[in-house]
């Protein structure tokens, strides 16, 4: 296996970076890997697990960052002047993960991957239901859900949350959008109140994986219409049921994929400390 760090600009001119993991043998698949809330592509161990997984059987890896990498970061913006642009999870908007998407699918075909699979953890999982029910990219053959959280009913479910809500329509009034707000959600994210009303408001884009309402249909979801593969921990925080069942919610809206497959890895948490072997092995197998 080799590696390359890689650089790729979105249509809004953002340079985004990552890592791409290339097996010993040449090869045209890939796995397009998106970090959760507050990510990059280094951090979660599971990726060294993934990497070597993938690459021993024939498929390259790429990891990249999205704007919303980390909690504040400052990313160059592509031009004749030396420019940044602070964004990061506290500043991001989940709709701009189509450009931050399509720009590493962009990339992945320009070195000549053919078969591409799309996978996400947690938030990033989120963003690859979106951006494939919502562009139909039949660059992309497969999805793999890696702990698929509803992101809206957890944030309802933060004891702050009515303090935020509150703080957060009061800053907008004020025009202070993009300034830090005083509550830490989940005590562990700092937001601005624009990102924290984009990301906790029923009806909302990133609103995909409603667990909450067992019964109403997703319009994300029913738009799905390649293979899947939803895998989550047994002791996953993020789900809201138990994790068998907040996984088969999620497959009963995904009605028209036409292979929806459900791995628990049992002991398993949201990070799979521990059980990252387990995890590659069953992404791979799949695939």
């Amino acid at each position: 296996m080799n590696t390359e760090l890689i650089r790729a600009t979105t249509e809004d001119k953002l340079i985004l970076t990552g890592l791409l993991y290339v097996p010993a043998t040449s090869s045209k698949k890939l796995v397009l890997h998106i970090h959760g809330m507050g990510g990059n592509f280094f951090a979660n161990r599971f990726l060294d697990f993934i990497s070597e997984e993938l690459t021993s059987k024939g498929w390259a890896f790429l990891a990249p960052n999205t704007r919303g990498n980390d909690a504040i970061t400052d990313i160059p913006v592509a031009g004749p002047d030396e420019k940044y642009e602070r964004i990061g999870s506290y500043r991001e908007l989940f709709e701009d993960c189509i450009k931050d998407i399509k720009t590493w699918i962009d990339l992945a075909e320009s070195r000549g991957y053919t078969e591409i699979v799309l996978q996400g953890h947690s938030l990033g999982a989120v963003k690859a239901a979106y951006y494939i029910a919502k562009t139909q990219d039949n660059r992309v053959s497969k999805l793999v859900f890696m702990s698929p959280p509803d992101m809206v009913g957890l944030l309802e479910a933060d004891k702050a949350h009515d303090a935020n809500l509150k703080d957060a329509k009061q800053m907008m009034k004020d025009g202070r959008e993009t300034d830090i707000m005083p509550g830490i959600i989940w005590d562990f994210y700092y937001l601005s109140p624009r990102t924290f009303l984009n990301f906790s408001q029923r009806g909302n884009d990133i609103d995909v994986f409603n667990t909450y309402d067992k019964k109403k249909s997703s319009d994300t979801l029913g738009n799905i219409t390649i293979p899947v593969l939803s895998i989550t921990g047994g002791k996953d925080d993020a789900n809201i049921y138990t994790a068998n069942e907040s996984m088969n919610v999620i497959k009963q809206k995904t009605n028209k994929s036409p292979k929806f497959d459900i791995r628990v890895i049992d002991r398993a948490p949201h990070s799979y400390f521990k059980h990252e072997q387990e995890l590659a092995s069953s992404i791979s197998a799949w695939i």
